[in-house]
């Protein structure tokens, strides 16, 4: 089932996630409902805070192909209760947009190399060297259970070119809160 995804302004989005314990019907069917607003979303990554759930948790798909004119993308990922064990020194500055910021895109530098450990959704811990995009994803997901959006990671100069619109998202958000 299709979840909806809360925006910015949303308080959720700045809470820190807790850890998943069990491992049940109820996880599995967050996990499937997670997949399929991401994909339904054009997203390439999601976390269980953007769709109101406090855990530990995200999806995405991994790029395998992005030098040609069509992504090609990964079976969908699961990554629960995840720690980044490493970061590289070296950072790369790229593009990053958000399910919780329509519209709105700005440049993040970002560690080259992570390593990373998680659970699959079974509960199997698992670990990961991943390099350039496909890390940088894995961090923008990994500080949504943190309560960091990517919008904190910029320049104060980027930030005021975009206030207008951060405002639009966040003032939307508060009204269908009724806030």
């Amino acid at each position: 089932m299709q979840r909806v995804i809360c925006m910015l302004g949303d308080p959720i989005l700045r809470k820190k996630a807790s850890d998943i314990k069990e491992f049940d019907a109820s996880l599995q069917t967050l996990i499937d409902d997670m997949i399929e607003t991401m994909d339904a979303s054009n997203g390439i990554g999601l976390a269980a805070p953007q769709i109101g759930v406090c855990l530990n948790l995200f999806v995405l798909r991994n790029y395998l192909d992005i030098d040609s004119d069509e992504v090609e993308l990964s079976d969908p990922e699961v990554y629960i209760n995840p720690k980044i064990t490493y970061r590289s020194q070296e950072v790369e500055l790229d593009e990053e947009g958000c399910l919780s910021i329509p519209g709105v895109r700005a440049s993040v530098y970002r560690p080259q190399v992570v390593h990373i450990e998680a659970l699959d959704r079974h509960g199997k811990s698992f670990k990961q060297v991943i390099e350039g995009f496909n890390a940088r994803v894995r961090l923008h997901e990994f500080d949504h259970l943190n309560g960091i959006l990517f919008i904190d990671l910029i320049s104060k100069n980027e930030r005021k070119k975009m206030k207008a619109d951060l405002q639009k998202i966040e003032e939307n958000t508060k009204k269908s809160l009724g806030a």
